[in-house]
């Protein structure tokens, strides 16, 4: 059983931490929540997303706007970090010591609802039979964190289907960034020429560190090092009993070499020179369960041929790719390449790509429909023209779209072809796009 005072000492620090966190950078997230819809749902609210991202810094933005709306006494709630060092070990058993304990250092208004902030609770094993019993008490209102996906897909699914409302956090958007270094923006500011250098200069820092907030509020690309750290470390290797993390590490490295590439296990298996093909597939799963990648499988009606096929892998951050990826030099098409697939992943689209005599990068599905066919380049040239335009054109004949769209750096025309329109513009401004 875990020591209650010790227990009362945490809720009460991680309280004023709670209270202090402070991230002056505006999430998109925050202004597409009902908030008055959302607290009146029974379910739980299920945050997840990779490390670093800002789960904590959004769960205090919930309770700001809970305590402006005045649902509740400004003394109701619990705020919770399973991630502590001195809770390793603590047990499920434990979770309704938790409770009694809050309510002993906490001068509750039990008139009113208590609102419950469980940071990463899916260390925690069985944490979900607590979490389910609470739901059935109408005084309490539950949000929760966690930076596993398998984790917790696997124990919400079990004890609280129906029981859930997910939020997915993916860093700072472009559009985030551009908002919090020069406010506003709109179309016309495109073809303001001080302006738009303004915001390609943002564009190039985005694309150089990509956007966790610490490093975008701090600067401070070293912290990368330390994220993916702590991904590899605590959400992979501790949880998986991994004795030694060169494997890891090389599988990590390789496909950040290779992000937008097709791979199947045995090539990754061959030039990582690991011996076990299920060691590859296992440690590939842990890596996308942890967020750090996302797998984009080859387009098809078929779900047999779809799973037959091998996949392409992203990583969730371009500004991880030049801590992890061992290159010559840098590959900017690959990168901006990685930028739209985050950027598409944060629209809520379904991401495939097209694979034929010809290629194209992204089909992007909305409600099953086929929406969009995106090539993505660093530019236009002699040498790329016509497998660029061939491979959408080859898509678009195949979806029996009129138009694709061609990313790259700065280029900017529109293209007619075979009745069929192309238009190129920049990555930047395509970010920025509503």
């Amino acid at each position: 059983m875990i020591n209650k005072s010790l227990l009362k000492e945490l809720i009460l620090s991680q309280r004023k931490i709670f209270l202090n966190i402070e991230n002056p950078i505006e999430r998109e997230v925050i202004q597409n929540i009902l908030f008055d819809k959302i607290d009146a749902l029974k379910e739980a609210v299920v945050i997840t997303g990779v490390r670093r991202s800002g789960k904590s810094f959004l769960m205090r933005l919930i309770w700001k706007k809970i305590k402006e709306k005045k649902k509740t006494s400004e003394e109701n709630f619990l705020y919770f970090n399973f991630e502590d060092e001195k809770l390793l070990n603590f047990s499920a058993t434990d979770l309704s010591i938790l409770l009694e304990c809050f309510y002993e250092v906490v001068d509750v208004d039990k008139k009113n609802k208590v609102y419950l902030f469980f940071d990463e609770i899916q260390n925690i094993s069985r944490w979900e039979k607590f979490i389910n019993r609470l739901l059935e008490d109408k005084r309490y209102k539950i949000y929760i964190t966690g930076s596993n996906a398998r984790l917790l897909s696997k124990e919400i699914g079990t004890a609280l289907t129906g029981r859930n409302y997910p939020i997915n956090l993916f860093p700072l958007s472009f559009g985030e960034l551009v908002k919090y270094k020069l406010g506003e923006t709109g179309e016309n500011d495109f073809y303001d020429s001080d302006k738009k250098k303004e915001i390609k200069k943002v564009f190039n820092q985005y694309f150089k560190n990509g956007g966790f907030p610490e490093i975008v509020i701090n600067q401070f690309r070293p912290l990368l090092q330390e994220y993916l750290k702590n991904i590899v470390y605590r959400d992979i290797m501790l949880r998986k009993k991994i004795k030694s993390e060169i494997n890891l590490r090389e599988i990590v490295s390789f496909v950040s070499s290779n992000i937008g590439v097709i791979l199947s296990y045995e090539n990754i298996a061959k030039m990582t020179e690991i011996k076990s093909l299920m060691t590859v597939k296992n440690y590939i799963s842990y890596l996308i369960d942890a967020y750090l990648f996302f797998s984009v499988p080859k387009h098809s009606f078929s779900i047999k041929k779809q799973i037959y096929n091998p996949d392409k892998l992203y990583l969730i951050d371009a500004g991880l790719y030049q801590e992890v990826a061992v290159t010559h030099s840098l590959n900017v098409g690959r990168i901006l390449e990685n930028i739209v697939f985050i950027e598409l992943k944060n629209r809520g689209k379904e991401i495939f790509y097209f694979s034929d005599k010809k290629e194209c990068d992204f089909v992007a599905v909305s409600k099953r429909k086929i929406e969009s066919l995106i090539q993505v380049t660093d530019h236009l040239d002699a040498n790329n023209r016509e497998r660029e335009i061939g491979g959408l054109l080859e898509a678009m004949e195949k979806y029996k779209l009129s138009s694709g769209l061609i990313l790259t750096s700065d280029d900017d025309e529109e293209i007619i072809l075979q009745n069929r329109t192309i238009i190129v513009k920049p990555i930047w401004k395509w970010l920025l796009e509503k």
